[in-house]
C-alpha cells in the first residue's frame, strides 16, 4: 500500500496544488481582497508549501542539498522578478492600454473579440501570450547580448522552487511587454488576462521545483516540470528545447519540442563552464561587465 501511495502521489500533486492555489486566490477575492493582493498572498504560501514538500517528495534526491544560493534566489525574486515584472507590466498597461483606448475611440469599437465566450477569450490569451514569451525566450538563447541577462536564470546546478524567480531585472522587465503587449493593445479585459497570469504562475513554480510532480496526458498540452527540466539541461541538445511558458504548442509548431517521456531527464542542469559570480550584487552587474560566449543557436 505504501509503495502504491508513493507512485500515486506525484500524479495527485498537480491537480491538488493547482486547484488549491486557484481556489484560495478566488476565496480571498470573495472576501474583498483585490485580485493582485489575493494572488500575491497565495503565491507566497504556494512557494512555501512547495519548498517544504520538495524536501519530502523530491524529484531527485541529489537536488535536495543547499547550493548556497537561496538568499540570492530570494533577492532576485524580489528585485528581478518582483520589481522588474511589475515595472514592465505597468509600462505595458500605460503605453499599450492608451493606444487601445485611442484606437477604440477612433474606430468606434474595440479590436478584442469580446463577443466570444469567456473561455474562448482565455484560450486566445494563452495562445498569444505564450507566443510572445516563446519568441522572447528563444531569442534570449540565440543572441549573446540577450543571453547575458537570461544566463542568471540558467546559472544553477539543481532545480528547486526558489529557482523559479531567479531572473535578472532586465529580462523580467521586458517579459510582460513581450507576453502581454499585443493582448493589451487589442483591448483584452483584465479579468481574462488574469486567468492566464494566475494559473501560469503556479505552473511556473512547479516547473522549477524539485517536487516529484507528474501531469500525465496533460503533458501533450502543458509545458510541465519534466519538459522544463530538459530546458535547463547543461547539454544544449536538450537545453535548446521547450521554450514555451504554459503550452507546448509553439514548440511543436516551430520544431523545438523535446519529449521527456518515458525516462529522459537531464544528467546535469546549468551552464557548461559557468562563470556566474556567487554574490548577489555581482550577479546583477555581471551582464553589463562581462562578455559571455555566444549562446548556441536554438
Amino acid at each position: 500500500m505504501a509503495l502504491f501511495a508513493r507512485k500515486l502521489l506525484p500524479y495527485l500533486m498537480f491537480p491538488l496544488l493547482m486547484s488549491g492555489g486557484i481556489g484560495m486566490t478566488f476565496w480571498l477575492m470573495s472576501l474583498g481582497q483585490s485580485p493582485l493582493k489575493a494572488f500575491g498572498l497565495v503565491s507566497i504560501g504556494f512557494v512555501a508549501l512547495v519548498f517544504m514538500l520538495e524536501k519530502w517528495l523530491p524529484a531527485r534526491s541529489d537536488w535536495v542539498a543547499s547550493d548556497g544560493q537561496e538568499l540570492n534566489d530570494i533577492g532576485h525574486g524580489l528585485f528581478g522578478t518582483g520589481l522588474g515584472a511589475v515595472s514592465g507590466e505597468a509600462l505595458s498597461s500605460w503605453v499599450f492600454g492608451a493606444i487601445a483606448l485611442w484606437t477604440a475611440a477612433h474606430l468606434g469599437y474595440g479590436l478584442w473579440p469580446s463577443q466570444l465566450a469567456f473561455g474562448l477569450q482565455v484560450v486566445l490569451v494563452y495562445l498569444l501570450a505564450d507566443l510572445g514569451r516563446y519568441i522572447q525566450h528563444r531569442l534570449m538563447h540565440r543572441y549573446e547580448f540577450l543571453w547575458r541577462y537570461h544566463a542568471l536564470h540558467h546559472s544553477v546546478n539543481k532545480m528547486g522552487v526558489l529557482k523559479n524567480s531567479r531572473s535578472h531585472f532586465v529580462e523580467r522587465f521586458f517579459q510582460p511587454i513581450c507576453m502581454f503587449g499585443l493582448i493589451i493593445l487589442l483591448g483584452a479585459p483584465a479579468e481574462v488576462v488574469f486567468w492566464y497570469i494566475m494559473p501560469n504562475s503556479f505552473l511556473g513554480i512547479l516547473d522549477h521545483s524539485n517536487l516529484d510532480v507528474r501531469i500525465g496526458p496533460l503533458s501533450y498540452l502543458v509545458n510541465g516540470p519534466a519538459e522544463h527540466r530538459l530546458h535547463h539541461s547543461r547539454d544544449l541538445k536538450e537545453g535548446n528545447s521547450n521554450f514555451g511558458s504554459a503550452l507546448v504548442l509553439w514548440d511543436l509548431i516551430f520544431g523545438t519540442y523535446l519529449n521527456p517521456r518515458p525516462h529522459l531527464t537531464p544528467q546535469a542542469v546549468g551552464i557548461e563552464n559557468d562563470s556566474m559570480p556567487t554574490g548577489f550584487a555581482a550577479q546583477l552587474a555581471e551582464p553589463f561587465l562581462a562578455h559571455k560566449p555566444e549562446a548556441a543557436e536554438a
